[in-house]
């Protein structure tokens, strides 16, 4: 009975799969080729005019004008992570309250299957997309790497100064540029944490609306709820870094805990820090969760939103179809 539950789900999910996945591998080897087409002294100076917004991002904007930081933006962009979004709930949502809607509850519980079985055979699928979603940023990020190049000038020749130890830049000569692979400048493996920092954003997501949809017997209402919940969750999180007055706002949204490019800095300069389950500032005050932290924090609020729908799912009584 599980594999016929878990063909049909397969087939129920494989073509909005496919639409995720095939938008996520594109734009992620886009994001890459996109970095390629700025000036890296170019993109410095953008990032100065724009030195007021930089509280609004979670990392300094000098790590943002290396290579390596601005391929990790691509984790922040709304295309990534409506992707996921869009995954997470609209399957988890179809769990339960999807049957219901539809009137096919009865038909599946009639069948010898129990409640649990038919719950996490739902579940496993979502959280199993949620996965290979996640490995395909992976791989789009990794091919985008693997065959971009990226132009560079190469500082111009100094004339040294008779009598003086002095060079100075030689206003004669021609600036030399050359082609270097994106390979030799970036590492794919510092964008693991980011990937993975993704996947535990979905399953969260993906547990909050199981929750929701084993307690609601429509689906549209089921995706109102989460989407809502989500908006405010990123009200909260623009209100607090927009001023130090709205700051405790960060300690009520779960988006304190995705910070991708915050991980991918971590594993570029100081990879001891991604054991970290809290950070600290220089004064020894807490910050927000470390890159462990979060990553756990993620896990665990979406395991317990699981546990606590397999167990209202048990114990609910079903509404007759309509």
């Amino acid at each position: 009975m599980n594999r016929i539950l878990l063909k049909r789900y397969l087939q129920d999910a494989k073509w909005l799969w496919l639409s995720c996945a095939l938008i996520l591998f594109i734009y992620c080897w886009l994001r890459v080729w996109m970095v390629t087409l700025f000036d890296m002294s170019r993109f410095e100076k953008v990032l100065e005019q724009f030195k007021h917004l930089e509280k609004f991002s979670s990392v300094p904007f000098a790590e943002l004008a290396t290579y390596t930081g601005r391929i990790a933006i691509a984790f922040d962009e709304p295309i990534v992570i409506t992707s996921i979004v869009i995954w997470a709930v609209a399957r988890a949502s179809d769990s339960i309250s999807g049957e219901l809607g539809r009137g096919t509850m009865e038909l599946l519980l009639a069948q010898p299957v129990s409640r649990t079985r038919l719950f996490w055979s739902h579940a496993g699928m979502t959280v199993l997309g949620l996965g290979l979603l996640a490995l395909v940023t992976f791989l789009g990020t990794w091919l985008g790497i693997a065959t971009c190049q990226v132009t560079e000038t190469l500082p111009t020749e100094t004339i040294q100064l008779p009598l003086l130890d002095i060079e100075v830049p030689n206003p004669l000569a021609k600036s030399k540029e050359v082609l270097r692979p994106m390979s030799e400048l970036v590492s794919i493996w510092h964008f693991l944490p980011a990937v993975t920092n993704l996947f535990c954003l979905g399953f969260f997501l993906a547990g909050l609306t199981c929750l929701v949809s084993c307690q609601d017997r429509y689906r549209w209402r089921t995706i109102g709820i989460v989407i809502g919940f989500y908006v405010v969750q990123l009200i909260f999180k623009i209100a607090g870094m927009a001023t130090e007055d709205l700051g405790w706002l960060l300690h009520f949204t779960f988006f304190t805990a995705y910070e991708p490019k915050v991980f991918v800095n971590a594993a570029l300069r100081s990879p001891e820090l991604l054991s970290d389950l809290f950070q600290f500032n220089d004064d020894g005050q807490y910050v927000r969760p470390g890159a462990l932290g979060s990553h756990l924090l993620l896990l665990g609020l979406g395991s317990c939103c699981f546990f606590m729908a397999t167990v209202v799912f048990r114990r609910r009584d079903l509404p007759a179809p309509i």
